[in-house]
């Protein structure tokens, strides 16, 4: 079981970073989520729940039974929409013995 709080530590961090960067961190962009799974059954089964969620979501197999699993939704990247999505995405690959990874979304300079 991973431990959540790094992400939501991760979080601040980046906001931090982006600020610097001049980010507008309140407008809209693709915001991916990575994650891995040791089963692509669990990952598909992830898969369905995010997209019932609105992500759009990928399953690439990775070696016979592995896979890993994007998940990307447009949003904002302030603090607190980043807190809310990596709780969503991280309950849903942790309940479905997952590996969260992080997120990523590109700089949009103010």
């Amino acid at each position: 079981m991973g431990d959540i709080q790094q992400h939501l530590t991760s979080n601040v961090e980046q906001f931090s970073q982006r600020i610097k960067m001049r980010d507008d961190v309140d407008r809209p962009r693709e915001v991916e989520h990575f994650a891995n799974f040791a089963a692509i059954k669990e990952a598909q089964h992830a898969a369905r729940q995010l997209g019932d969620l609105g992500y759009a979501v990928t399953v690439t197999r990775r070696m016979i039974f592995r896979a890993t699993m994007r998940a990307t939704k447009t949003s904002t990247v302030d603090i607190e929409a980043a807190d809310a999505m990596v709780e969503e995405v991280f309950g849903i690959v942790e309940a479905n013995h997952g590996d969260y990874d992080g997120w990523g979304a590109p700089v949009i300079q103010q």
